[in-house]
């Protein structure tokens, strides 16, 4: 699954009109020639399971280099203050609750989309506040919380663009957060938002790698 999830992120980071990366960022997969001697061969480096693998290919007279997916992480540093799973309801501490997605530290903060999609919401609910959620093509991932929206329903959305400022907004939240959640296009199911995470730092550090 997570295969296919990558693959629907490369199809839509190639739909995705370049715009400049954050600090945070990088830019999308494509391919270019390059000259290269008929003899040179080259090992590529094994990569996570949870990564998108990309093999170099060598040609007699030309050859590829992997560069990145437009992905960027949501927040500028990302610490888990509450994970994905049943815990204790922080409401009413004597109740056990399934917690659909990652509280995530953030004070006011800025927000960013993790990939290229399209906002499919930008509201106000009671129980999450200030939200927005973004359409990935293979998942959605909501925002909530938010002290601030800075997108609207229906826009295109870069990797790493500004879409709200985290904050303490509705009725279920203790104090300042960012509560990420992210469900599945096709069945509609919630997931560890954790793969998507770990997905965005191995593609930043293969990209980093290729910088040195």
């Amino acid at each position: 699954m997570l295969l296919a999830m990558c693959l629907g992120l490369h199809f839509m980071g190639n739909a995705q009109q370049r715009e400049a990366a954050l600090f945070n960022t990088i830019g999308k997969t494509q391919t270019k020639e390059i000259v290269s001697e008929p003899t040179v061969t080259e090992t590529s480096e094994a990569v996570d399971a949870d990564s998108l693998n990309e093999q170099e290919s060598m040609g007699s007279d030309t050859t590829t280099y992997y560069v990145p997916l437009m992905v960027s992480l949501p927040l500028k540093e990302i610490k888990v203050n509450s994970p994905f799973g049943m815990r204790r309801d922080p409401m009413n501490r004597k109740k056990s609750r399934m917690h659909n997605g990652l509280d995530l530290k953030a004070r006011f903060e800025n927000v960013y989309s993790m990939f290229p999609g399209t906002v499919i919401a930008a509201s106000y609910s009671s129980s999450g506040g200030y939200y927005v959620t973004v359409d990935y093509g293979v998942c959605t991932c909501s925002f909530l919380h938010l002290s601030k929206i800075e997108v609207s329903k229906g826009q295109r959305v870069s990797a790493g663009q500004k879409i709200g400022v985290s904050g303490n907004t509705g009725k279920r939240t203790t104090g300042p957060h960012l509560h990420l959640s992210c469900k599945w296009s096709d069945t509609g199911k919630y997931f560890d938002p954790k793969v998507l995470l770990r997905f965005i730092t191995n593609e930043l550090l293969k990209y980093s790698k290729t910088c040195l």
